[in-house]
């Protein structure tokens, strides 16, 4: 994946001056570090797997900072120099942001040796300055009652008896640049040239029912049946409606799914990195991984890992997925945001 260098500091802590810079971070405690987390049942799966058996081992406290990768993101910009945040877990398109901002220290199998076992493609991509933890793929989720065709491949979403039966997430929402470069590639086009994406998505407009601000506002769309599809969702919301009964159906599209991956990213001045690369090493064992994926029904990092039951009949093997190049997007997304909203969205 190649990824140009050119980002501009200034302009993305302009863009960030409207957030708090001073978050209220928990305490840390003596000896142990602070990092970030998501919440929910997420969290509830991360600390059993692997959070508590690594505070256990080393006798150390780790303080989880719940709340937005971009609130994480500008607090790791602005307190570069004295770091309130150890150690950042960040998703695309932060976590590239992050790479591209230099706060990240660089990591190495000498100091971390469960790398050697990681897949490259979650290494190489941050520049070594950052790991992948574990990946989702994004795919195409549709009522199986309210859908005479089944989607298979992402032009699909352009047949004309789904009409007013789509949501696709609005510009910034997980899932949202990935719908556009999708789209683009539909026509011929990709990050470098997203115009066939924007024709594509003008022409699916009469498709689209709404655009989802989130994967809960998507997946209650579904279930009421105001949309018989739900495009660029991950396969975890999806199946918590059909392992709950509701006549839902996901596939990763034919022509390869988006994928979505959270990573890990010690601050460069932190005085505990040599524990933070300790807990990363700890997250990417082949007993954390798998207790962990299995729990999430996500893909493990590390290629030892073996999942089992509903993971492996649920995550994509890597052949299925699509990266793409966010160093091409995100120096457009500002432009990308004011044509979506007026040629898309308006």
């Amino acid at each position: 994946m190649t990824m140009s260098d050119a980002f501009s500091r200034r302009h993305f802590l302009g863009a960030a001056s409207s957030l708090t810079v001073g978050l209220a971070l928990p305490a840390r405690a003596a000896g142990g570090f602070t990092s970030t987390v998501f919440g929910g049942v997420w969290e509830k799966n991360y600390r059993a797997a692997i959070v508590d058996s690594f505070e256990k081992k080393l006798g150390v406290k780790v303080a989880l900072k719940l709340g937005t990768a971009s609130e994480w993101l500008t607090n790791g910009m602005v307190n570069r120099a004295r770091p309130e945040i150890d150690m950042l877990l960040l998703p695309y398109p932060d976590s590239i942001k992050a790479v591209r901002a230099g706060i990240g220290m660089p990591l190495s199998p000498d100091k971390i040796p469960n790398i050697r076992n990681v897949h490259p493609m979650w290494f190489d991509q941050f520049r070594k300055e950052a790991v992948g933890l574990d990946y989702v793929a994004y795919g195409i989720a549709y009522r199986t009652d309210l859908v005479k065709k089944p989607p298979e491949a992402w032009s699909d979403l352009w047949d004309p008896a789904l009409k007013g039966r789509v949501t696709v997430p609005h510009i910034g929402v997980w899932g949202s640049w990935e719908m556009l470069v999708a789209a683009a590639r539909t026509r011929g086009g990709d990050e470098s040239n997203l115009d066939p994406g924007f024709k594509a998505l003008r022409e699916l407009r009469p498709n689209i029912r709404r655009f989802f601000s989130g994967s809960t506002d998507a997946m209650q769309m579904l279930d009421t049946g105001e949309v018989s599809v739900v495009a660029m969702t991950t396969n975890i919301p999806a199946y918590a409606l059909i392992d709950s009964g509701k006549p839902v159906k996901f596939v990763f599209p034919k022509d390869g799914s988006m994928v979505g991956m959270v990573s890990y990213h010690v601050a460069r001045n932190t005085a505990n990195a040599e524990l933070c690369m300790q807990f990363i090493d700890h997250a990417l064992s082949k007993e954390a991984q798998e207790a962990f994926c299995n729990a999430v029904i996500a893909g493990p990092t590390n290629r030892l890992a073996r999942l089992s039951g509903k993971a492996a009949e649920r995550v994509p093997a890597l052949e299925q997925l699509k990266l793409f190049d966010w160093g091409k997007v995100i120096p457009q997304m500002s432009e990308i945001t004011d044509r979506w909203n007026q040629e898309i969205a308006g």
